[in-house]
């Protein structure tokens, strides 16, 4: 049973749920416009190749902005969204392929811009043991509402009736931003809750055998592996489209499998990155089933189960990350690796399908690659650490290491725990009282601490961890 969710998560899966209905419901009605234009597999170059890669490209350009301060960031969100609006309503107003396509490429770019920004508002306001549920409810919420407009006629196809509906859902975009963000709605108590709970089963980062860069590679490996994997087994063929596929009902098995792996991942995120790797047999199936005249159905709600899957354990694990001290640019770096990963698996299910044999061989060796990369990375994130005490040198080495601190930083580190003033410092060094200013200033910024007490507060934090 999913516990009581608190008023500001609330909040948080509802900026999801409308942000989401908002890009989901854009870049569906771009996609039917370009199916109607373009012949496969031109089509799918385009909604599942180029669309994604655009994707990507605002994640990181989100990310980039957010490490100049977030204040920028809710101030420029409202931009984001009417420049969105824009290129969708110029996308669907085109009446060329070549135009629909760079509009709606741009469309796509300020797509990845907004789930970097509700992903964001999941890293920062939400309980960190609620995290995975709270995205499976805005997900989930967003594509059942998604599924009743398409019983509204031919509402995705019609231009009027998009233009009226996306306004409309950018203004709700807008209004549950800015009821989100009002005095009334304070939600500082995250802080102290949601940043200092662990997550259930994964150990504290940065891990204790590798640093955290080999951490992230690792993790954004496994991301773009599973997500490579996932694609070339099926990849939401626009072919499918023509032939009477209802995506707006097979979707509702997103919702599912969304819905399933965000309380699974909240019970234990190891039992929710297990179900993720075990769902990765699934394109297997989809492989050697494809030839056999089977429905297309089965294949689209197995596809989409699974991929709630993997979209629940790809975000969450890079929002996990983005808790730590200064990464939490990090936090849309799951949705940027898996567009990547996605358009990838794309490309070679495209590139490949005259030759099943061969594709079949590199999903094989894609697969067994991202299985022994998981594996070396599971013990890393979801394994008990051994408790043994560690020496005094060892909690300022592994400090220093973390930090990259120098040489000589570390001497003033040192000096520092040991409670020297500034001139005992340069006196024991025989440096200018300058000098040690000009370390003490390096130790701070590469900590991220505002003065000594805190550096030491912070230490102290490391050394009882």
């Amino acid at each position: 049973m999913v516990k009581s969710i608190r008023k500001p998560n609330l909040q948080c899966a509802a900026v999801i749920a409308v942000l989401f209905l908002l890009t989901s419901t854009a870049y569906m009605a771009w996609t039917y416009h370009i199916v109607e234009l373009a012949a496969v597999p031109v089509s799918d170059v385009v909604t599942l190749v180029a669309a994604y890669l655009f994707q990507a490209v605002g994640v990181g350009l989100f990310s980039v902005l957010l490490r100049r301060g977030e204040e920028l960031i809710r101030k420029t969100i409202y931009t984001a969204l009417c420049l969105h609006l824009f290129f969708f309503i110029m996308s669907i107003f085109s009446s060329t392929l070549a135009q629909k396509t760079a509009f709606g490429c741009m469309q796509n770019l300020f797509c990845g811009w907004i789930a970097s920004y509700y992903l964001y508002r999941l890293a920062t306001i939400s309980e960190k043991a609620r995290i995975a549920t709270i995205l499976g409810i805005g997900y989930s919420t967003s594509i059942l509402v998604s599924w009743l407009f398409s019983h509204m006629g031919s509402l995705l196809h019609s231009r009027n009736s998009l233009l009226v509906l996306c306004l409309m859902l950018t203004v709700a975009a807008v209004l549950v931003i800015r009821m989100e963000s009002l005095p009334g709605n304070d939600t500082s108590y995250v802080s102290d809750v949601a940043k200092d709970a662990a997550s259930p089963a994964m150990n504290p980062l940065p891990p204790q055998d590798m640093s955290m860069t080999q951490c992230i590679v690792m993790v954004g490996a496994v991301i773009f592996l599973f997500s490579t994997v996932k694609g070339s087994g099926f990849g939401f063929p626009s072919e499918d489209l023509k032939g009477g596929i209802n995506v707006e009902f097979f979707r509702l098995f997103y919702a599912a499998g969304l819905l399933t792996a965000g309380i699974i991942s909240d019970k234990n995120r190891r039992y929710g990155a297990v179900c993720a790797a075990i769902a990765l047999v699934i394109p297997f199936v989809m492989l050697s089933i494809r030839d056999d005249s089977v429905s297309g159905s089965i294949l689209w709600s197995l596809s989409y189960f699974t991929f709630g899957f993997f979209s629940v354990f790809r975000i969450i694990l890079f929002s996990d990350i983005s808790q730590g001290e200064g990464l939490l640019p990090l936090c849309g770096f799951g949705i940027l690796i898996g567009r990547i990963g996605d358009a990838a698996g794309e490309m070679l299910c495209l590139g490949l399908s005259a030759y099943h044999p061969v594709l079949v061989g590199i999903a094989t060796l894609l697969f067994i690659i991202a299985m022994l990369v998981f594996f070396r990375l599971y013990p890393v994130l979801y394994l008990p650490v051994p408790n043994k005490q560690k020496s005094e040198q060892e909690i300022f080495d592994h400090f220093s290491d973390t930090h990259n601190l120098s040489a000589r930083e570390r001497e003033v580190l040192q000096f520092l725990l040991n409670k020297k003033t500034n001139q005992e410092i340069a006196e024991e060094l025989c440096i200018s009282d300058g000098t040690v200013k000009y370390h003490i200033h390096n130790l701070l910024k590469k900590t991220n601490c505002p003065n000594r007490m805190k550096l030491l507060s912070f230490y102290a934090a490391e050394q009882n961890s």
